[in-house]
């Protein structure tokens, strides 16, 4: 299923189950606006049900949920975003109320229209498999380059400003959403977009580069990577120095947070690996990575042990997952991390 059939199928003649899943939340939110808003307005939190919560799915219920006949309206809405019905090593869950879920989109109310959309699904998970054999499934993964540029032109259009090529290219590379492991949505480009058509208004509606300039953030590749260095060389004074005029400009926590996890997942890999007896060409090429990378990680493992790796980035994957909830500000969340690092130098 691709996005326009599923925007025309939640918008029209519904289907009784939406399987929605992927890293780009952009379409998969919309999805479930386009469906929300076909509700009766009058009634339409009595018949609009959201199930997100970190704790374990209650899943008598959500099949309760399903079940119910809508009020006032001709179908209710149940929007499960929980991920831990599509895990394998879930084992809150028994297999009999796993069980009872399968029951009910084996053959679900036709008064009823249930999205999933988990944040993370394994593929290997019971439940994933039978949706798979049972329904379509959307996977909204990152835009490419092309699909990225074409979203792009049709978002400055959609709202009647003009942008040329090349101002355009300068956008895309100064939003950040095609660096490698970026953290940047389609919907914080969407709000870049919308800063920067306002400021067009004065400007006959065409947008230039000086515009993008004025109101577009971005994160220089060469700050990033200094930053980096002086995180992991514990260089305290310069590491808050460098993160604070990034966040200045970026506004993006989230960026450098998976950045840093990312750095510490490859000297962990590379620790074990030397550990092997590997060489440094062999961890190059295992890892495709440049020798002189390697030699910069070898550096910086004198001067954390293994276990301060694993705990640095377990503490990396929980602040990621804790600012994701909003139970931290994003800010805070990477100020922490940064200082931990720093004071684990040896």
């Amino acid at each position: 299923m691709n996005e326009k059939d599923l925007y025309n199928s939640l918008s029209g003649d519904n289907l009784p189950v939406y399987f929605l899943c992927g890293q780009e939340r952009y379409p998969i939110d919309k999805a479930i606006q386009i469906v929300k808003d076909s509700l009766n307005p009058n009634f339409r939190e009595l018949n609009f049900t959201l199930i997100d919560s970190e704790n374990e799915t209650d899943i008598d219920n959500m099949v309760s949920c399903c079940e119910s006949i809508p009020f006032m309206d001709t179908k209710r809405v149940i929007v499960v975003k929980n991920s831990d019905l599509f895990q394998t090593t879930n084992k809150s869950q028994s297999k009999e109320q796993m069980q009872k879920i399968i029951n009910y989109l084996d053959s679900p109310c036709n008064t009823t229209v249930v999205i999933f959309a988990p944040m993370q699904v394994d593929k290997r998970s019971e439940l994933y498999k039978f949706m798979k054999k049972k329904y379509d499934i959307y996977q909204s993964d990152k835009l490419d380059k092309v699909k990225f540029s074409s979203w792009v032109s049709d978002k400055f259009k959609s709202k009647n400003v003009i942008i040329d090529s090349h101002s355009k290219e300068y956008f895309i590379q100064k939003s950040g959403y095609l660096f490698k492991d970026s953290e940047i949505t389609l919907l914080d480009v969407e709000s870049e977009i919308d800063k920067i058509c306002l400021n067009s208004n004065n400007n006959n509606n065409i947008v230039s580069v000086i515009d993008i300039e004025k109101v577009s953030s971005t994160v220089n590749d060469n700050d990033v990577f200094k930053f980096i260095d002086y995180v992991f060389a514990g260089d305290f004074r310069n590491s808050h120095s460098m993160l604070y005029n990034i966040l200045d400009v970026q506004k993006n926590a989230i960026l450098l947070l998976s950045l840093l996890g990312r750095q510490l997942s490859l000297l962990i890999k590379i620790y074990i690996l030397t550990k092997e007896k590997c060489s440094n060409d062999t961890i190059s090429k295992m890892l495709m990575l440049h020798p002189f990378v390697v030699k910069k990680c070898n550096l910086q493992l004198k001067k954390y042990s293994y276990k301060e790796l694993l705990d640095l980035y377990n503490l990396c994957s929980d602040m990621d997952y804790r600012i994701k909830k909003g139970q931290i500000r994003e800010n805070i969340g990477i100020e922490v991390i940064v200082s931990r690092i720093c004071r684990n130098k040896k």
